[in-house]
């Protein structure tokens, strides 16, 4: 056990490592991309606590991000300051989580997921109705970051920071209580009401986390292209972070950042060489279902515990010794057994 986690916290530790050596090593193209790459994989993650630990898969969480970066944006042409835009942009945030977890918070399973691609699309088409303060199908444009970030490097440490802070403060309430609560809720809703849990108090309460999460990437998101349109709103957003999800692992705490390395590479890099790059994601999207359904964290997890037990229940050196060694060869054979009673 203290061996899997020292490897665990080695392998922790080198990633860390990793992330800080990016915009020494690679481009601007590609530390902006890997910007791209840690707000999507917070959207994600935010989708995987209700997901993985709740049984509640939302796909309208892009509605919620959106919400963020347009309270933003809106308030930055308004004439207001940083902080005062970034206040507005997580009052929004709060406000379409808390009407997100209302609405949803009584139902579950299919329900669930249709509540929340309605809301997502009524988030969606507020964009177009209200194009005086959205800007409607041309979106706002010209949101410059604040000046401490405005280098590409000085973003992409942002970006890396709010993604390191995302994650432990998920892992936490995985981990607490109420993530135990979640969990509860997941495998048997009848058996949790039997022992007086209020439920609908937990998904909300799940909600309001996972959206909170959803507009620190949407306030990221918007920083980085320093536009916003409805696209970032619809549902297509949200089903690719439901690919970014299901690809990475449903329910593992690193599952959003590796799903999100793969689509993201395949929509920015794979699809200047290759046309039909939908049709590549899809392939790689059936190939993990069928391969690794638990996902690629998932699947790489179980396949190094499958390792272990082999090697757990394989028999010990001293039980196996060759019959031509000479350990065999002074080994007594045994006693024949004695059929019936001595006289």
């Amino acid at each position: 056990m203290r061996t899997r986690r020292t490897w665990k916290i080695a392998a922790i530790l080198l990633g860390l490592a990793l992330g800080v050596m990016v915009p020494y090593t690679v481009t601007s193209f590609y530390t902006s991309l890997a910007s791209l790459i840690l707000i999507s994989a917070i959207l994600a993650a935010s989708v995987n606590l209700l997901a993985g630990h709740g049984g509640l898969l939302s796909i309208g969480h892009a509605g919620i991000a959106a919400a963020s970066s347009y309270g933003y944006a809106w308030a930055i042409h308004a004439g207001w300051s940083v902080l005062g835009a970034i206040g507005m942009a997580a009052v929004l945030t709060l406000g379409v989580s808390l009407v997100f977890g209302l609405m949803a918070m009584r139902t579950s399973g299919i329900f669930f997921i249709m509540v929340t691609l309605a809301l997502g699309m009524v988030v969606f088409g507020l964009t177009f109705r209200l194009a005086s303060i959205t800007g409607g199908e041309n979106g706002l444009s010209g949101i410059r970051r604040p000046g401490f970030i405005s280098e590409y490097w000085q973003f992409y440490f942002l970006c890396l920071a709010a993604f390191v802070a995302c994650t432990v403060a998920l892992w936490v309430v995985a981990r607490s209580p109420y993530g135990t609560s979640l969990r509860g809720i997941r495998d048997s809703e009848s058996r949790m009401l039997s022992l007086g849990y209020q439920i609908s108090r937990y998904k909300l309460g799940g909600m309001m986390i996972s959206g909170s999460v959803a507009g620190i990437a949407g306030l990221l998101a918007v920083w980085h292209s320093q536009f916003i349109s409805p696209t970032s709103a619809g549902f297509g957003r949200s089903a690719l972070i439901v690919v970014i999800v299901i690809l990475g692992g449903v329910g593992t705490t690193f599952g959003p950042l590796v799903g999100a390395a793969v689509v993201m590479w395949i929509e920015n890099v794979l699809s200047s060489s290759v046309e039909r790059w939908p049709t590549l994601l899809g392939l790689a999207f059936i190939l993990v279902i069928v391969f690794a359904p638990q996902g690629i964290v998932g699947g790489a997890r179980e396949l190094v515990f499958r390792r272990r037990a082999r090697r757990s229940v394989s028999p010990p050196e001293l039980e196996s010794v060759d019959p031509a060694s000479p350990a065999a060869a002074v080994t007594p054979p045994p006693h024949p057994q004695k059929i019936g009673h001595d006289r």
